[in-house]
């Protein structure tokens, strides 16, 4: 098929979502023909949280004797990829994504990152491991290899403060905490060649996951460990950096956090923290209440708005009790 073919059959990217739904609402999704599964280590718990996944990696597995090449094209980096419904029912404000993944079928817009022969790994898929997969197609709304998926707002905030955050982070032993499918921990460690990096998730999917996707990106520095914030896995006066992004605020204790944090630090250890202003969950403290907290967690700490972020940077000075 030549491309101007190809361009024409799926210009409209909408159109062509609905033409798949209308097929899976007309004749049950299982009638289409599989082409085939998603492995991955999302769960319908992971899940929830489907602003992790937009960064993560899942390989698509073909069907034989399919093949990588006749679905994909160098002209094109993000493809529709249509797979079974996620069972999940999103609150009211997220209606948009209940369109999308919880219905009749679940239709997600993928990047292409890489094809080996029937297996092709593919970033941004919201679907179960196992889900089935019933169609692939090129999304003509980017059609060179630098476009970039429309950000939603929280995520323009995290990448304009992250630019200015992440090369500030040194130590000969970081930790990631809260590192949700460990995308910023994977760029912490190839940044940090010669150190040894860590992520840390509460939840052991997301540790999965966290592994596949570094395997993905080669990256040997880096290790993840399922933990809780409140009771880590390191010992005490073990560690020089630890991060905390967009995580703080989702606490209920947030001052047991940081003591906790306190303990495995070494002394003149240090402590990034990022979080939003203004979110719709979570408290939204100024960034006198950041400072505060720290102080009284026994950190000096220096704290800036970034971006629409508060970027609190804490060292411990003191010996500890």
């Amino acid at each position: 098929m030549k491309l101007s073919d190809i361009r024409f059959v799926v210009s409209n990217v909408f159109e062509t979502i609905n033409t798949f739904l209308s097929f899976a609402t007309n004749a049950d999704i299982m009638s289409l023909k599989q082409i085939g599964t998603v492995s991955n280590y999302a769960d319908e718990e992971s899940l929830k949280i489907l602003a992790l996944w937009k960064e993560s990696i899942s390989a698509i597995k073909l069907s034989q004797p399919i093949s990588a090449s006749s679905l994909f094209y160098d002209e094109y980096s993000h493809y529709i990829v249509v797979h079974d419904p996620i069972d999940i029912e999103f609150p009211e404000k997220r209606n948009e994504w209940n369109k999308r993944f919880t219905k009749d079928a679940g239709v997600s817009v993928v990047e292409f990152i890489k094809s080996e022969w029937n297996t092709i790994y593919v970033r941004g898929l919201f679907a179960l491991n196992g889900s089935m997969v019933y169609g692939i197609v090129p999304y003509t709304a980017f059609d060179s290899k630098d476009a970039r998926f429309p950000a939603a707002e929280m995520e323009n905030v995290r990448n304009a403060v992250m630019e200015k955050v992440l090369p500030q982070i040194k130590g000969k032993t970081i930790v990631d905490i809260g590192c949700g499918i460990g995308i910023i921990t994977i760029d912490i460690a190839r940044r940090n060649l010669d150190s040894e990096v860590y992520g840390i998730e509460i939840n052991d999917g997301l540790t999965k996951q966290c592994e596949m996707n570094s395997k993905l990106f080669q990256t040997t520095n880096v290790k993840f460990k399922t933990g809780n914030i409140y009771d880590l896995p390191f010992g005490d006066n073990s560690v020089d950096t630890a991060t905390c992004f967009f995580m703080l605020h989702h606490l209920d204790d947030i001052p047991r956090a940081l003591a906790e944090v306190k303990r495995m630090l070494r002394e003149g250890g240090k402590i990034k923290a990022v979080d939003p202003i203004g979110h719709h969950h979570g408290p939204d403290m100024a960034a006198s209440e950041w400072q505060k907290l720290f102080e009284e967690a026994g950190y000096s700490v220096d704290v800036k708005i970034i971006a629409g972020a508060v970027v609190s940077s804490a060292i411990l000075l003191k010996n500890k009790i």
